[in-house]
């Protein structure tokens, strides 16, 4: 699974959690379940991004280190 078609998948589910707490909320039930699932999907989510800052930012000193020292 790419990490497009990933991401896609955890906000269209993210999206369904919203609406099913937001019914119990209504109706006076407990959504404890959907609010760990949710907090663990967002959880996912921003590691995804974080990976993807962190590699760039990455590669970006690597080149910045090696210029230190040719030039």
């Amino acid at each position: 699974m790419s990490k497009l078609t990933l991401e896609k998948t955890i906000r269209e589910e993210l999206h369904k959690l919203n609406d099913i707490i937001d019914v119990k909320i209504l109706k006076g039930l407990p959504y404890k379940r959907e609010a760990l699932r949710h907090r663990f999907l967002l959880s996912r989510l921003s590691d995804m991004h974080r990976l993807k800052k962190f590699n760039s930012n990455w590669l970006k000193r690597a080149i910045n280190v090696m210029a230190t020292f040719v030039l």
